[in-house]
């Protein structure tokens, strides 16, 4: 059975059709095309170049020679110096002793006055402008003994005017008066003591208080400037209007 097989695929070997020849042809034109470039290939490539081989190098053990020495050097010779010759010494020449010369005496020169300083013109000193003070104001006429009573009057019922009475007073039923005595200028009151108390101290306190509340009149012309010392009573009477 076997060598009928093989006998088959000789005789279709050996008769190849047409197409098969063509395939044939066809891988063996690339077998050789391949085989061709690689020995291109191989043929280029480079082969590094085969290492050098050192020569053994041999060391020897000698002492080195010692190197002989140099032969000492001639020494220079010294020539001897001339003696120096002794010059002649010369005498001294005797000179004449010089002659003083007389100095002269130069007087100093006299001085000789200075010319005296032109004086400085005399200025005139400038003349003081008058002063002008306007004549004072004339003195208003000594006011007459009535216009002072008059005035002082009236300073007296201002103030009376002015008291209060007190509370206290009023509830108790007291009267009273107290003395003040005071200064008087230009209608302004000041040093205010009391020179009798009242029986009540609320008294005292009242009539301080009117004192300082009075609406004191104008002073007359006649009496400005003046400085009047005054002593006063100031009554608590309980009347009809006050109770």
């Amino acid at each position: 059975m076997m060598a009928t097989d093989l006998r088959s695929l000789g005789e279709l070997v050996k008769a190849p059709t047409a197409h098969g020849q063509y395939k044939a042809l066809l891988i063996a034109a690339v077998i050789e095309l391949s085989v061709l470039a690689l020995a291109i290939w191989r043929s280029t490539e480079q082969v590094p170049p085969p290492a050098a081989v050192l020569a053994p190098v041999s060391i020897s053990l000698v002492p080195p020679t010692p190197a002989k020495p140099l032969p000492p050097l001639p020494k220079p010779k010294v020539q001897p110096q001339p003696k120096p010759i002794p010059k002649p010494v010369s005498k001294p020449i005797p000179h004449p002793a010089p002659r003083p010369v007389p100095h002269r005496v130069i007087k100093a020169a006299e001085k000789l006055p200075l010319p005296p300083s032109p004086m400085p013109s005399p200025v005139e000193a400038p003349t003081p402008k008058a002063i002008v003070t306007p004549p004072p104001p004339p003195s208003p006429a000594p006011a007459s003994p009535a216009v002072r009573e008059d005035y002082l009057a009236q300073v007296k019922g201002a103030i009376q005017a002015a008291v209060r009475f007190p509370e206290s007073a009023k509830m108790l039923g007291e009267n009273g008066r107290v003395q003040l005595h005071f200064n008087l200028h230009n209608g302004q009151i000041s040093a205010i003591k009391i020179l009798q108390k009242g029986s009540l101290s609320a008294f005292d306190s009242a009539a301080i208080a009117a004192l300082r509340d009075a609406r004191l009149p104008r002073i007359p012309a006649g009496l400005k400037d003046k400085v009047f010392d005054l002593s006063i009573w100031v009554e608590f009477k309980l009347t009809d209007q006050n109770n």
